[in-house]
């Protein structure tokens, strides 16, 4: 897929040969014997546009200035004094091709450049010139729009983040990652999220300069992790634009050399390293285990100093053991303190001191009842003598 470096080329080759020309003639239906020969794209050309009206939109109006943002490009456009924009987002195998010309120049595909116009294409622009230019897409997954006003101020440019060029400052940035649970390698394909325009093979690249494994939550990121970060992409990118997107001018320690062997998993031996192929974010990944430590670029540094206050910490419990010994003072207080228990034992004498002075108490209803049991043997003694007669 065309990522920032591949728009970038491209946007230079149409402020090159477009901007300050004015559009003569347009032919919207698809030319270069694909498949859909003579038909109008309606999926291209997204948003409900017809073939009447993109001729109605574009003839005439005269291309003021090429811009980009990430991965979207778009022709500023005026007539009459009335501002409007063709949008073009290359998709997975969309380019803009100019008659005469170099075409891109991508790793995954070839664009066509025996004949004009090219294969799949699904616009041909004339110019006031004589110049051609062609936007084909042989998959279908790129998109044409057209905007009144300023393309930047509305959807879909104004919903990107900024440009991975131009990042936030590495503290906007981190306060961004901090909110992003995913891994780092997710994040940074967002184009909505924290920068725009990291692709695959960007973000691949982008992640072994910065020493980070690619599974990295981007919440756990520390703020150094976040400065190399924001170094890596702004590195990475300028690189490949500076080489106008030429992959044969890449730097040789670059993932981007050994990516493209159609391995998903497992491991492979390179000049650069081990590299391992994993799917993360979605998407097919490249890393060097050896370089990029999961939780963090440089995990050994940071659990050193973190190892030392865990065994400290430990260490201090042993030594607080002879705190212990208090603890053993005070149980045995308890047992020092058994003697207290005599008043204890003094209070149940006292009762037991009472006892007699209750005895005392209760003896005369002793005695009373001493006498009452001994009267029943006299009552009974009565009618002894009633015999007796």
């Amino acid at each position: 897929m065309p990522e920032l470096p591949e728009a970038e080329a491209q946007r230079r080759m149409l402020a090159k040969c477009v901007v300050g020309r004015r559009i003569a003639s347009v032919d919207c239906r698809e030319q270069g014997g694909g498949g859909r020969e003579g038909l109008f794209d309606d999926k291209v050309f997204a948003e409900g546009a017809d073939e009447a009206a993109v001729e109605a939109f574009l003839v005439g109006a005269t291309c003021v200035g090429a811009r980009r943002r990430g991965k979207q490009l778009w022709l500023e456009l005026e007539r009459a004094g009335a501002a409007r924009a063709l949008l073009i987002h290359l998709g997975m195998t969309g380019s803009c091709v100019v008659r005469g010309e170099a075409v891109p120049q991508y790793k995954a595909f070839r664009v066509d450049e025996a004949s004009w116009p090219p294969r799949f294409c699904k616009l041909e622009l004339t110019l006031d010139d004589g110049a051609r230019v062609a936007y084909a897409d042989p998959r279908r997954f790129g998109r044409l729009l057209l905007r009144d006003g300023d393309a930047a101020a509305a959807p879909p440019v104004s919903l990107l983040a900024a440009d991975a060029l131009t990042p936030p400052p590495a503290a906007a940035m981190a306060a961004l990652l901090a909110k992003r649970h995913a891994p780092i390698k997710a994040v940074l394909l967002d184009q909505n999220a924290v920068v725009c325009g990291v692709g695959n093979w960007v973000c691949d690249d982008v992640l072994l300069a910065a020493r980070l494994h690619p599974a990295t939550k981007a919440s756990d990121l520390s703020d150094g992790d976040v400065a190399r970060l924001r170094e890596a992409i702004v590195g990475v990118c300028e690189t490949a634009c500076d080489a106008n997107a030429d992959s044969s001018a890449f730097p040789e320690t670059w993932l981007f050399h050994h990516r493209w062997i159609k391995q998903t998993t497992g491991s492979v031996d390179t000049p650069i390293g081990r590299v391992h192929f994993d799917t993360i974010g979605g998407r097919t990944t490249a890393f060097i285990p050896s370089v990029q430590k999961k939780g963090g670029s440089t995990p050994a540094a940071k659990k050193k100093p973190a190892a030392k206050p865990a065994a400290e910490s430990k260490a201090k419990p042993a030594a607080k053991k002879p705190a212990a010994k208090p603890a053993a003072e005070s149980k045995a207080k308890p047992a020092a303190k058994k003697p207290a228990a005599k008043p204890a034992a003094e209070s149940k004498a006292k009762p037991a001191a009472k006892k007699p002075a209750a005895a005392k108490k209760k003896a005369p209803k002793r005695a009373a009842k001493a006498e009452a049991e001994a009267k029943p043997p006299a009552k009974k003694a009565r009618p002894a003598r009633k015999a007796r007669k």
